[in-house]
């Protein structure tokens, strides 16, 4: 065990506290607008902390380690056009101005107002598809840092992510996202204290420094570890694509649900571009700390995933530790409880809800509550908590049988399950908020077609001697795959609307006022 009873104590108390403040929020909680986008009330300060927060979970800082430790310095562009993207995007409200605008709660309430309730079930399936998938890995690689951070033996990963998942859930069953905006203001201060204070031990160990890590890197990578289109995992056909993914990838909906949750549409601009200046330390400061661990270790052959939480529970001292995993823990809860929230969110609002309308046979219309009319509020809520669970059942199976399966590192299987949802998000979104000729016909065909080499790579993957011969340039590198799902996405939405105005003459949305 690396760590004393006073880091414990430390975890113990921070976990108890947030346990607290879920309880509190529940009395919060009057209807599923303050369950899902925390009433619509997030001025800029708490929006900003809890958006940095979702997207620095654990599992981030875990799968940007592994490549870090996999690539060296190779993927540290992801920090940078992460960052330039995103504030690109804030100072022009590209996408985000006119979805806040139209009031929605998740992506694909839009595609109702936009198209038709078809196009709504079918982008809720597949955005549940989706983020389920996306999310699988989660709660083992969460489990693998407490392993590697605090030295319990290996054999005990599962039982620690299955008490880690029920700490989760009851708290996210709890409060909902106000119980979700509390936990990442602490998981903000919490983690950007830890970062801070872990490089500065990093750069000052005696067998660690700046130079030993780049001569590590050089050692076990090569130019592969320094030059991004020289190194096999990524290169310019991965560039392009990252690019676009992060274009679009702005309306995945745990990311997209913070700036849904601000007072206007001004705010969730501001949001986005705030945000955005952290991206780079996000993503390249967990990326050093895998390179620092190939650098401890020496060893490239050393787990990718336990390396970087093995190394920094062996050097950070009494206390420092306590407050690093606490953190860290943090970060688990504040990623599991927005992607919990915002996939059962989906599945009720954008499936089950409207699915109960049609049987009905009422209109599917936007209420006072928040509601569309197939459930009430407390319906909404209650199907929203009982999928919590059966989510996070899910997940615990999935963790325990899939992660010896992985076809790649855990960041591009990531990428890979999010590009199912994305690539169709290129025509049904993009287009579909700034092209008046978008029509349900397109969206439907972007959908499918965005979905559809994405899942083949992760299906054909497990069983590669069913490979069609035409598939195989695509299933074998998943930079092809994803890129080559979001041309055909976008392509599909153009020719398949251009195809049918008149059968199905588009709908036109209402921008006025918008601020």
């Amino acid at each position: 065990m690396n760590l004393s009873w006073v880091d414990y104590a430390i975890v113990l108390v921070y976990v108890g506290g947030t346990i607290t403040a879920g309880i509190l929020a529940r009395g919060a909680i009057k209807g599923i607008s303050d369950f899902l986008v925390a009433g619509r009330t997030l001025k800029t300060h708490m929006a900003v902390a809890t958006m940095v927060s979702t997207g620095l979970g654990l599992v981030t800082v875990m799968y940007f380690a592994e490549e870090g430790f996999t690539n060296g310095f190779a993927p540290f562009l992801v920090g940078v056009f992460s960052t330039v993207v995103h504030i690109i995007i804030g100072k022009t409200g590209f996408i985000v101005s006119r979805l806040r605008h139209l009031r929605v709660m998740t992506v694909p309430e839009f595609y109702e107002i936009k198209y038709n309730r078809g196009v709504r079930l079918f982008g809720g399936s597949i955005l549940a598809l989706a983020g389920v998938l996306n999310m699988g890995l989660f709660p083992i690689l969460g489990s693998k840092f407490v392993i590697g951070f605090t030295g319990i033996p290996v054999d005990y990963v599962r039982p620690v992510m299955i008490g880690m998942l029920i700490v989760v859930v009851f708290y996210t069953l709890m409060g909902g996202m106000v119980s979700v905006v509390l936990t990442d203001f602490a998981q903000f201060i919490l983690l950007s204290l830890g970062f801070f204070v872990a490089t500065y031990i990093i750069l000052t160990h005696p067998d660690l420094g700046w130079t030993n890590i780049v001569a590590a890197v050089e050692r076990h990578r090569g130019e592969a570890g320094f030059n991004t289109f020289a190194n096999p995992d990524f290169g310019w056909i991965w560039v392009f694509y990252f690019l676009s993914v992060l274009s679009i990838g702005i309306v995945w909906q745990p990311e997209m649900s913070r700036p849904l949750s601000t007072q206007n549409s001004r705010v969730a601009r501001r949001v986005f571009w705030i945000s955005g200046i952290t991206g780079m330390g996000r993503a390249i400061i967990p990326m050093f700390f895998g390179a620092a661990a190939l650098a401890y270790f020496n060893d490239p052959d050393f787990g990718s995933q336990l390396a970087m939480p093995t190394m920094l529970g062996s050097i950070l001292p009494i206390g420092i530790a306590g407050l690093f995993l606490a953190g860290m823990f943090a970060a688990f809860m504040s990623t599991h409880d927005s992607y919990l929230l915002a996939w059962s969110g989906v599945i009720v609002r954008d499936i089950i809800s409207p699915l109960k309308a049609m049987r009905r046979g009422s209109a599917q219309q936007v209420q006072e509550d928040g509601t569309w009319g197939g459930l009430t509020s407390q319906e909404e809520i209650y199907w929203t908590r009982a999928l919590v669970v059966l989510l996070a059942a899910f997940l615990a199976v999935f963790g325990i049988y899939y992660i010896d399966k992985m076809p790649e590192t855990a960041f591009k299987f990531m990428y890979v399950t999010g590009t199912i949802f994305f690539a169709g998000c290129v025509g049904t979104v993009g287009l579909g908020l700034y092209w008046r000729k978008a029509n349900a016909v397109g969206a439907c065909s972007a959908l499918l077609l965005g979905a559809f080499l994405p899942l083949a790579f992760l299906i054909l993957n497990l069983v590669p001697r069913y490979t069609p011969a035409f598939l195989r340039y695509f299933v074998e590198n998943s930079n092809r795959a994803n890129l080559a799902s979001m041309l055909l996405a976008g392509l599909a939405m153009i020719v398949g609307s251009l195809l049918t105005q008149r059968t199905h003459p588009p709908r036109a949305l209402d921008f006025s006022g918008m601020e």
